[in-house]
């Protein structure tokens, strides 16, 4: 027993020794936070610095002990303003990837959160974000540790459509996508409507046609024709009340982004995006995701591989919700409800993919 204690303590201490964090560069800690230092990883806190001199956190983490360059991920955000450094006592699916992944894996903060300068990530728009990702990429290419024709770019929840505007022009070595299809904006928006109408347990069969049928031109006028909501509400009085009834809707944002962010999301042809990449491309989704259409999802896979077969590979995980936690059943996953976690759901097909994608 005493000798399987001593082990335990060993390890802890090799892991904790191997758990290295700097910081680099002139961007200094907001509230002076401590690095998160993480075991198996040495993690690099740098900056990049937008065309409009903006400075922006990047967070690059390695396998401890490496050396030379290695293949890189490079992560695009989910829609939420959160910071995305790694919680040093909590598992997460995009640590464990940065952990068994043996890669360089990439995160930058948006403007205005956690470290990074600039205007706060609620009035950042959809143009100006992907502008930022795509000037970080270009930087962080670039960096000692990173192997330039090795990049991936991942793309999670929201992500998955600035992944394919982020990859445009630029030679990456693969893309994937996690919680988000290639159909429009508009049609997202409009899932989203229909899925919390169907399983919030809000509504009755028998109301869901009148509400899609008000929610429909709602959205049309909002994220296509440019209205804010109360200026639909006010020109449209038949749609009095929608706005209030929308998952997610605040009287001066939608999930925590601007307006404008929303309607500039509805002018991109991600289609289009996914069919210029020559990259392979994986795609995930969960049976019971409570806001994304399988059918997105799918599309994504179904395009490249018409226009390059063999290229992307589509997984659907059994029982799986937006964020791949397992679910019995999709009411369950939408009210959060008797969720279990399993890293590998995510893990195990991205890394089996990486291997190829990266031919090791």
């Amino acid at each position: 027993m005493r000798h399987a204690i001593l082990s335990v303590i060993l390890a802890i201490c090799a892991a904790s020794a191997d758990a290295q964090a700097r910081l680099v560069g002139n961007l200094p800690r907001r509230d002076n936070k401590p690095l998160q230092e993480i075991a198996g990883l040495e993690t690099e806190y740098g900056q990049v610095r937008t065309s409009e001199g903006t400075r922006l956190r990047a967070i690059l983490t390695r396998p401890a002990g490496t050396s030379g360059k290695l293949p890189a991920i490079f992560l695009a955000q989910w829609v939420s303003c959160d910071s995305v450094d790694f919680r040093a006592d909590r598992p997460s699916q995009l640590r464990e990837l940065a952990r068994r992944s043996d890669t360089v894996f990439i995160r930058v903060e948006r403007s205005g959160t956690a470290d990074s300068e600039g205007a706060s990530c609620s009035e950042l728009d959809y143009d100006t974000e992907v502008r930022h990702y795509r000037e970080a990429l270009d930087q962080m290419a670039g960096h000692p540790w990173v192997d330039p024709g090795r990049i991936v770019i991942f793309g999670s929840s929201l992500g998955s459509t600035t992944a394919p505007l982020i990859a445009q022009g630029r030679r990456v070595a693969g893309v994937m996508a996690q919680g988000g299809g290639a159909e429009t904006y508009l049609e997202r928006m409009i899932n989203f409507d229909r899925l919390y109408l169907e399983r919030s347990g809000k509504y009755r069969p028998e109301e869901i046609h009148a509400e899609m049928l008000r929610r429909i031109p709602f959205h049309y006028e909002y994220l296509v024709r440019g209205r804010g909501p109360q200026q639909v509400e006010a020109e449209h009085p038949e749609l009095r009340g929608v706005w209030a009834s929308i998952r997610g809707a605040e009287p001066d944002n939608h999930y925590g982004r601007s307006f404008a962010w929303h309607q500039q999301a509805a002018k991109q042809d991600f289609l289009a995006a996914w069919a210029e990449i020559e990259a392979p491309v994986l795609v995930l989704y969960g049976e019971y995701d409570q806001f994304e259409m399988r059918e997105g999802h799918k599309l994504i896979a179904d395009t490249v591989n018409r226009l390059r077969p063999g290229t992307a590979t589509f997984v659907e995980i059994p029982q799986a919700s937006h964020d791949l936690t397992r679910y019995p059943n999709a009411e369950a996953a939408y009210r959060d409800e008797g969720g279990t976690g399993d890293l590998d759901l995510f893990l195990t097909p991205v890394l089996a993919w990486l291997k190829q994608a990266l031919g090791r």
